[in-house]
């Protein structure tokens, strides 16, 4: 089973609760370890977990939110690396524009998927990602190797590879059902659920309703 997170409403959890973003975003770091261990606590077969921190498009923000959210990342991965130690965890950064980045970040992005590189779980980190962006340079890299514009074949030439069966947003606004860039070919045949809450807010029960919903779906997939 490979699940999708769409970590929405850091931002908004800021200022309803009167805390400076930084703080908020610290919040967040909690909450992905906090997700992370639900799934594996909830459903026993959840193979991939892909987590989208930082799309393409958030890259047009304002440079003080940049800066942020570059620092945040920075200082976490250490965190975060104690977090995945005691599990059997394989981690994988994935970009599809990486240019923007500050190298400090790649460095430390680039050493943490080498340190994590053999666990039988996938943790993907999707940052400065953008589904689009993903299907057209797989496109390319197909066409440049001379390989077949197979289902199979394009699907090995993506960031992510894998089918996405569950894609979780978050965030105050239950109206905003988009995908906002995420792996649009992996997802085309996901289950979609919506937790109305910022993501910084998100809670281990939140996960569980998210894992029964699709547990109580048939999934069809056309048939």
């Amino acid at each position: 089973m490979h699940i999708g997170v769409i970590p929405d409403g850091n931002r908004r959890y800021a200022r309803s609760n009167g805390i400076e973003k930084h703080d908020a975003y610290e919040k967040a770091r909690d909450t992905i370890k906090n997700v992370t261990s639900s799934l594996e606590d909830f459903s026993g077969n959840v193979e991939s977990i892909s987590f989208y921190l930082l799309s393409e498009e958030n890259l047009k923000r304002s440079d003080d939110d940049l800066e942020t959210l570059f620092q945040l990342l920075k200082e976490n991965i250490g965190d975060m690396a104690d977090f995945f130690e005691d599990r059997n965890f394989k981690v994988s950064w994935r970009t599809t524009n990486p240019d923007p980045l500050p190298e400090e970040l790649v460095d430390r992005l680039g050493s943490l998927q080498d340190r994590f590189d053999s666990g039988e779980t996938e943790i993907n980190l999707l940052i400065s990602y953008d589904g689009k962006n993903d299907i057209l340079e797989a496109g390319k890299s197909v066409a440049a190797n001379g390989g077949e514009f197979e289902r199979e074949d394009f699907s090995s030439y993506l960031e992510v590879e894998n089918d996405i069966d569950l894609v979780i947003r978050t965030g105050d606004n239950p109206t905003r059902e988009c995908l906002s860039g995420f792996p649009i070919w992996n997802s085309s045949y996901a289950e979609f659920y919506h937790i109305e809450k910022n993501f910084p807010a998100v809670d281990s029960q939140d996960v569980e309703e998210a894992l029964d919903h699709y547990k109580s779906l048939r999934r069809k997939k056309g048939e």
